[in-house]
C-alpha cells in the first residue's frame, strides 16, 4: 500500500483544486508541503542531499525557461493591444467573405492557433471571443472560443513541448514530432465540431470542410516539427492553414464579378503581418546565429538546461521593442509582470512537486505497482493522466512538469514506447487546458455582459467542455492503442 500513500500528493492537489476551489497555486504548495513531510516522515522515500541539489538546479532552469519566453510574450501581447493590432485582426476577419461556418473553421484551425501560439496565455480569446460573438449567439460563441484553445504543446512558442524535452532528456525535435503524431485526431475534431455548433443546413459539408482545416493544421504541425522548427510551429502551422482557406476562398471568389474585391479583403491588415513578421524574423535569425557557431550561452543543471540566444524570449522582447521604436513600455512592463507572476508561481510549485516526487522515488513506487497492467489498460491510463494534469493546474507546462516522469514509468516495454508517453502527456495534458477553471473565466471575462446577458456560467462552459475533453480522451486512446499495438 505505499502507492498509495506515494499518490497521495496528487489526490491533496486534485482535491483542493475540484472539491474546495482553491487556487492553483495554493494547492501545489500544500502538494510540496506533503511530498515534504512523507519524504521526511517514511523512510520508502528517501532524498539525498546530492540529489536534491541537482534536482533543485534543473527545477530552477526549467522555470528560468518558462520566465524567460512568458514574461516578453505578455508584454509583447501588450503592446499589440495598445496599438490596436488585435482589433485590426478582428475587423479583418470580421470582414472576411466566407460563409459563417467557413469562418468558424478558419478561426479555430488557424487564426486562433497562431495567436496563441505566438503569445500564450489565453490572448486569443482577446482576438477570437469579439469575432465569434459578431457571428453567433453568445452561448455557441464561447462555446466555439473554446474549442480554439487547443494548440496549448505549441502555444507560447512552444514552451510546453520544450520543457517536456528537457524533463525526458530527449532532443525538443523529437518530443514534438511525436506530440504532433498523438495529437493528430484532436484539431479535426474540434474543428468539426466548433463549425457544427453553427447548426448548418449542410451538415455532411460542413463537417467535411471543416475536418480539411484541422487536417491541415495537424499536417502543418508534423512537416514543421520533423524538420526540426518547433517553437515557431505553432504559428507557421496556424498561418499556413489560414493561407490554404483564403487561397480556397480566392480562387472560389475570383469566378464572381466581385472577385478582385474580395481578394483585397482576403489580405491581412499590414500591422498585423508587420508585428508577427518581426517576431518570426527574430526567430530565425537567433536560429542562423547559433547555426554559424555564435555562443548560446547556455546553463546546465541536472537533466536540465537553459540557452540564452536559442530562446525565443529574446525574439518576442525585440518585436516589442521594434514595435515601440525601441522605447519600453513602463505601464505595460507592470501589467506584464503582473499577469504573469501568479502562473509563474503555480508552475514553480508544480515543477517543485513532480522533482520531489520524482527523485524520492514516490513515482517509482506508482511505476512499480502499474508495471504488471496489461500494456492496452496502460494505453488508456496515460492519455487521462495527462488530462487530468492539464485540467488540474490549469497549463499544459505545469502538467508536463507534475505528470511527465510517471507517465515515462507507465510505458510499456517496447519499442521507443516510453517517447510515445511522454508525447501523450504532452498532448492530454494540452488538450485539457482548454477546459480549466482558469480558462473559462478568462473566457466569460472577455465576453463581459454578453455572457451574463445569455445566461452563460462557469458551470455551463465546464459541462460542455467536460463533453469535449470525453471526445478528446476517446481519440488520444485510439492513438496510444494503436502505438502499443504496433510497438
Amino acid at each position: 500500500m505505499v502507492w498509495a500513500i506515494a499518490v497521495s500528493p496528487l489526490v491533496m492537489v486534485l482535491g483542493m483544486i475540484t472539491g474546495l476551489r482553491r487556487p492553483a497555486h495554493w494547492a501545489a504548495a500544500a502538494g510540496v508541503a506533503l511530498a515534504a513531510v512523507l519524504i521526511w516522515w517514511l523512510p520508502d522515500f528517501t532524498l539525498p542531499g546530492d540529489v536534491l541539489a541537482t534536482g533543485a538546479g534543473g527545477a530552477g532552469l526549467l522555470v528560468l525557461n518558462a520566465a524567460a519566453v512568458m514574461l516578453p510574450g505578455v508584454y509583447l501581447s501588450q503592446v499589440l493591444t495598445r496599438r490596436e493590432v488585435h482589433r485590426s485582426l478582428q475587423e479583418w476577419v470580421r470582414g472576411l467573405p466566407l460563409a459563417g461556418p467557413a469562418t468558424i473553421a478558419l478561426v479555430v484551425a488557424g487564426i486562433a492557433p497562431t495567436v496563441e501560439a505566438l503569445t500564450g496565455f489565453g490572448v486569443s480569446l482577446l482576438v477570437t471571443v469579439p469575432v465569434l460573438l459578431a457571428l453567433a449567439p453568445p452561448a455557441t460563441a464561447l462555446r466555439q472560443a473554446m474549442l480554439g484553445m487547443n494548440i496549448m504543446p505549441w502555444g507560447t512558442l512552444g514552451l510546453a513541448t520544450v520543457i517536456g524535452a528537457a524533463l525526458t532528456g530527449r532532443e525538443t525535435a523529437a518530443m514534438g514530432t511525436a506530440t504532433a503524431v498523438t495529437s493528430s485526431l484532436v484539431f479535426p475534431l474540434v474543428t468539426v465540431w466548433a463549425a457544427l455548433l453553427t447548426r448548418p443546413q449542410r451538415r455532411f459539408r460542413t463537417a467535411v470542410m471543416a475536418a480539411g482545416a484541422g487536417a491541415a493544421l495537424a499536417l502543418g504541425l508534423l512537416a514543421l516539427n520533423r524538420a526540426g522548427v518547433v517553437q515557431p510551429a505553432g504559428v507557421l502551422a496556424g498561418l499556413l492553414t489560414t493561407t490554404v482557406g483564403l487561397v480556397l476562398c480566392a480562387l472560389r471568389r475570383s469566378r464572381s464579378d466581385a472577385g478582385a474585391e474580395s481578394a483585397g479583403r482576403l489580405l491581412p491588415p499590414r500591422t498585423v503581418l508587420h508585428a508577427y513578421g518581426l517576431v518570426l524574423g527574430g526567430i530565425a535569425l537567433t536560429r542562423a546565429a547559433t547555426a554559424a557557431g555564435v555562443p548560446t550561452l547556455a546553463l546546465h543543471a541536472g537533466n536540465a538546461s537553459f540557452a540564452l540566444l536559442s530562446s525565443p524570449g529574446l525574439p518576442l522582447l525585440a518585436a516589442a521593442l521594434l514595435l515601440d521604436r525601441g522605447r519600453p513600455h513602463i505601464p505595460d512592463a507592470r501589467a506584464a509582470l503582473v499577469r504573469v507572476g501568479r502562473p509563474l508561481l503555480t508552475l514553480t510549485g508544480f515543477v517543485a512537486l513532480g522533482r520531489l516526487m520524482a527523485d524520492s522515488g514516490m513515482l517509482g513506487e506508482l511505476g512499480t505497482a502499474v508495471a504488471g497492467a496489461p500494456p492496452l489498460v496502460a494505453a488508456l491510463a496515460a492519455p487521462a493522466l495527462g488530462m487530468l494534469s492539464g485540467f488540474i493546474t490549469g497549463s499544459n507546462v505545469g502538467g508536463n512538469a507534475l505528470m511527465m516522469p510517471l507517465q515515462e514509468r507507465l510505458a510499456p516495454s517496447g519499442a521507443g514506447l516510453d517517447a510515445w508517453f511522454a508525447a501523450l502527456q504532452n498532448s492530454a495534458a494540452g488538450h485539457a487546458v482548454f477546459t480549466s477553471m482558469p480558462m473559462i473565466m478568462l473566457i466569460l471575462a472577455v465576453a463581459g455582459d454578453r455572457a451574463q446577458t445569455a445566461g452563460v456560467t462557469e458551470h455551463t462552459l465546464l459541462r460542455f467542455g467536460l463533453r469535449v475533453a470525453a471526445a478528446i480522451y476517446a481519440a488520444l486512446a485510439v492513438t496510444a492503442m494503436a502505438l502499443v499495438s504496433f510497438a
